[in-house]
Formats: C-alpha cells, sequence, structure tokens
C-alpha cells in the first residue's frame, strides 16, 4: 500500500466498444490522508488549462468528447479542435502521474457479444474487479469504499458488491457522483479512455495508445491492464 491508513478510496470508470469487442474498468486508488493534497494538485492543473484553453475548473473534462472535439468543454469554438481536445488529455493525465500518494489500475475482458449479452460481460467483470480488489485489501488488513459515476439507476453493480463473502473489506454498495460535480470521477475517466486505448491497435498518428506505458505505468502496481 502506498497510504498511511488502512482505509482506501477507488474511483471507478468504465471505458470500451462494442465494435472492438472490448469492455474495461479503471480505477483511481487513493486514501484520506492524500486526498485534500491530491485535489489541490489537480486543481492547479484545472486552473492552468482554464489559462490555456479557456476550461472552467466547474466543466466537465470528458476524455471521449475531448478526444473528438466535441462537447461543451472549451468556451471558444475555435478550441474545441480534435488537437487540442487531445493536448488538454495528455496534460491531464501527466498531472495524475504527478499526484500524491495515488495508484491506480485497470481490468478488461475481450468479447464478441453484443447488446445485452455485452452489458453483461461487462458487469461480470466488474464483478471479477470488485472481488480482487477486496482480496487485496483484505490481505493487507485495510478497507475501502468504490465511488463511481452515474446517478445509482443501474443497480446491476449493488450485485457485483453484494456477492462478496461476509468477511468483505469492500463497505457497502458503491457510492455514485455524477461526473459534472466530482473532480476524482473527472480523473477516473481519463484514466479509464487511456486504459482502454492501450489495448487497441496502434496507429501510426494515434499516439494516445501509448500514453497509459509511457505516462501512468509506474502508478500500476500490475504494470498495465489486466485481463479478467
Amino acid at each position: 500500500m502506498t497510504t498511511g491508513t488502512n482505509f482506501a478510496l477507488f474511483y471507478v470508470d468504465d471505458s470500451g466498444s462494442e465494435a472492438h469487442g472490448l469492455t474495461t474498468f479503471s480505477w483511481i486508488r487513493t486514501d484520506p490522508a492524500h486526498w485534500a493534497d491530491a485535489i489541490q494538485r489537480w486543481l492547479q492543473f484545472r486552473a492552468a488549462i482554464y489559462r490555456r484553453h479557456g476550461i472552467p475548473a466547474d466543466t466537465r473534462l470528458h476524455a471521449t468528447e475531448l478526444a473528438g472535439g466535441r462537447g461543451t468543454w472549451a468556451q471558444a469554438p475555435a478550441t474545441r479542435s480534435k488537437r487540442a481536445g487531445l493536448a488538454v488529455i495528455q496534460d491531464g493525465l501527466n498531472a495524475i502521474a504527478a499526484l500524491p500518494g495515488i495508484t491506480l489500475g485497470s481490468v478488461y475482458r475481450r468479447t464478441s457479444s453484443r447488446g445485452r449479452d455485452f452489458e453483461r460481460d461487462k458487469q461480470d467483470l466488474y464483478r471479477c474487479m470488485v472481488a480482487r480488489l477486496d482480496a487485496e485489501l483484505r490481505e493487507a488488513a485495510a478497507f475501502g469504499a468504490v465511488v463511481m459515476d452515474g446517478d445509482g439507476t443501474n443497480g446491476n453493480y449493488n450485485r457485483g458488491h453484494r456477492c462478496l463473502d461476509n468477511g468483505r473489506a469492500l463497505i457497502e454498495d458503491p457510492f455514485f457522483r455524477q461526473a459534472s460535480a466530482s473532480q476524482w470521477v473527472q480523473i477516473a475517466d481519463l484514466a479509464a479512455w487511456t486504459g482502454y486505448r492501450s489495448l487497441r491497435p496502434a496507429g501510426r498518428r494515434d499516439k494516445s495508445t501509448a500514453w497509459y506505458a509511457q505516462i501512468l505505468q509506474h502508478l500500476d502496481r500490475d504494470g498495465g491492464p489486466v485481463e479478467l
């Protein structure tokens, strides 16, 4: 563990694509002792991209929209380009890499399923991830909680936690926060998008497929996304 306490917060987000046959989850792990320092460092990054790109700190950073050059993430239309969006993502990943007291991880599953079957595979991957995090916490005699993007209406995520045995270390069902109101969930979104991109074939012009290995890998105790 990288923390000085026995409680961990896991900020989790999903990514993936039916078309590419991948479903993924990534998480940022922190603890109460480092939480405030880390968020202050992140807000310094948010202030920097406000000066550079005109993106207010209370505007949600969503990697898919940034990479596509769309959405309401910039005030001036001239700054809403794919190049600018990718630059924001890369700067954000560098900011994540420097946050104190955090680690991260990613898991994935390859599938040819579509529709409801794809969602079933996704939920099974989530269940496997939760079991893995719970086992790691128990081994370290620690406890933790999961925070996810959303409003809590998808009850499938609750089932993944209720499958844990009575000695579970992950307390409660997942806690949900809307990404627009949580900087930590936005941080998890950037990590999840980057973890997913690292699993796709690299094109000559697509530098983002190497960013997980180049920028975030030192924070990943597994050294990269793990197939479950």
